[in-house]
């Protein structure tokens, strides 16, 4: 048996406050601890997009400027839906919601247009 020392290499995170630009439509950073660089993304306020009061889905403009890919600017959609079996009338209120919910999605992403223009990306 060996009665040198022995050693290991391990990985640690090295943290340290890192000053960013943030665009005006940001809403800030409350979690202040992104793991890695590539983890920090700027987001707008969230829109709950609910016909007759049912959330339907979730959308707020986001960007990662640091992602290892895509970083545009872009309008992060989540579905909000349960599924559910419906009756015809079901299935006509459901459609009608559809609509009224694609109003407005396209809303929000006339204003992404708006800020991708004035950021010039």
């Amino acid at each position: 048996m060996s009665t040198d020392p022995r050693t290991a290499i391990v990985n640690i995170f090295i943290r340290k406050p890192l000053e960013i630009d943030e665009p005006d439509w940001c809403t800030g950073h409350p979690d202040p601890r992104a793991g890695y660089k590539v983890d920090i993304s700027h987001d707008g306020p969230e829109h709950v997009i609910a016909p007759r009061g049912q959330a339907m889905f979730k959308a707020f403009i986001s960007q990662a400027p640091f992602a290892s890919t895509d970083r545009a600017i872009g309008l992060y959609v989540e579905p909000d839906l349960e599924p559910q079996t419906c009756t015809p009338d079901d299935v006509n209120q459901l459609a009608d919601d559809l609509i009224e919910a694609a109003e407005q999605l396209r809303a929000l992403g006339r204003q992404l247009a708006e800020i991708i223009d004035r950021e010039g990306q």
